[in-house]
């Protein structure tokens, strides 16, 4: 809670200190912003206040329309935050270079005065910077979010029946089906799927993005995977924005077992099989619901058995470290957006892949589709394919 938390307000703090840094650098290198800096500086502040509301708007009409226009918004904030970095960089450079800043004499005032050559440095690198970062973002819209990658992971877990040597598990994280992933992201993913022929399908969470109306169209794709074992998935936080009723009620109307604090068996005829557990996202009990339970799904099934536990947020693991051989989780996207660094390292211990924890192997599955801008950078959407065999 309060990693994220301060996630969240550094977030905010570099989003108000690179646009401070646009608009500095758009008023001192062009003198036709110069002259309308007040208007320059009105259309910087309204792109980061307008944000939220919007996101806010659109939540509350179900509006499509605004939505895009929300990531929009994110889009921009992304490309100035990205940009300013090595725009900030270019200015310290060229000052040293110039000897500071050489402003316009009195005698030749902003209107009228040329632009200097610091100016047209400063003024053609910062354009390009900030174009690199637009396209950067511009391609993880085009290709990086539909680049898929399927990664394999074998777990050994003790007290496995050796008859279920070799059983597969095909995970799926934060969907997110919306405006932005629909049936042709859908499709391109569960394509992989259906090729790995998996005994068993999970969703770690976050199936639907803001819009609950989403939620029968998921459903009805993932049943018709037709795993032999079924589908089974957990809630996410971006469930609860949709509206978390709506969404359960809908895919398990397809057919798609949702676990909320809930246990199963799989496979008990063959020599006792294991246990799947699914627990309410961490962050359910701000939204009415009642938060990870995972000694009432545990109630649900034997304990002599290995259990395989699916929460949607990682740092759960802490709460019950050894209590379940394999944890599934989800939530992070990897960073999604990771131009050469990987900034939600810096703040977060569970991210993306595989870590042991106590006797408790977590995998983070780096999500499916995206949140926030519909773009993916140096962290491309992950298909799980994990193998259970007897310790």
């Amino acid at each position: 809670m309060i990693r994220t938390a301060a996630f969240a307000l550094l977030v905010l703090a570099i989003t108000v200190a690179t646009h401070w840094i646009v608009y500095r650098w758009a008023i001192d290198v062009f003198p036709a912003l110069a002259r309308r800096r007040r208007w320059v500086f009105g259309v910087l502040v309204c792109a980061m206040v307008s944000q939220p509301i919007v996101w806010l708007l659109a939540a509350r009409l179900h509006s499509d329309w605004l939505a895009t226009v929300r990531a929009g918004l994110i889009f921009e904030q992304m490309v100035v935050v990205l940009g300013t970095i090595p725009l900030g960089l270019l200015r310290v450079v060229v000052w040293f270079a110039t000897k500071g800043w050489r402003k316009p004499s009195a005698e030749a005032p902003v209107q009228s005065a040329p632009m200097t050559r610091r100016q047209v440095v400063e003024g053609v690198g910062g354009t390009v910077l900030l174009g690199t970062a637009g396209g950067m973002l511009g391609w993880g819209m085009a290709r990086g979010r539909h680049a898929f990658e399927t990664t394999e992971v074998v777990v050994r877990i003790a007290g496995l029946p050796r008859v279920l040597d070799g059983y597969s598990i095909v995970q799926m994280s934060d969907i997110h089906t919306g405006i932005f992933i629909g049936e042709r992201e859908i499709n391109e993913g569960f394509d992989r799927v259906r090729r790995l022929a998996p005994d068993l399908v999970v969703v770690t969470g976050d199936i639907v993005d803001h819009e609950a109306r989403f939620a029968p169209l998921i459903g009805r794709k993932l049943v018709d995977l037709a795993p032999r074992d079924g589908v089974f998935a957990i809630v996410g936080n971006h469930d609860y924005y949709a509206g978390i009723s709506r969404v359960v009620d809908s895919l398990r109307a397809a057919g798609v077992d949702v676990l909320v604090n809930e246990g199963r068996r799989i496979r008990p005829e063959e020599s006792g099989g294991f246990s799947l557990l699914g627990v309410d996202d961490l962050w359910g009990t701000r939204m009415g619901g009642q938060g990870p339970l995972l000694a009432r799904a545990q109630a649900m099934v034997p304990r002599d058995v290995p259990q395989v536990l699916l929460s949607h947020q990682p740092s759960t693991v802490d709460l019950w470290a050894g209590r379940v051989a394999l944890q599934l989780s989800g939530h992070m996207h990897g960073g999604q957006i990771n131009p050469g660094i990987h900034p939600a390292w810096w703040f977060f211990r569970y991210v993306a892949g595989r870590y042991e924890v106590g006797k408790t192997t977590l995998y983070v599955n780096r999500g499916f589709g995206t949140a926030g801008p519909p773009s993916r950078v140096c962290a491309p959407p992950e298909i799980t394919r994990v193998v259970l065999v007897s310790a």
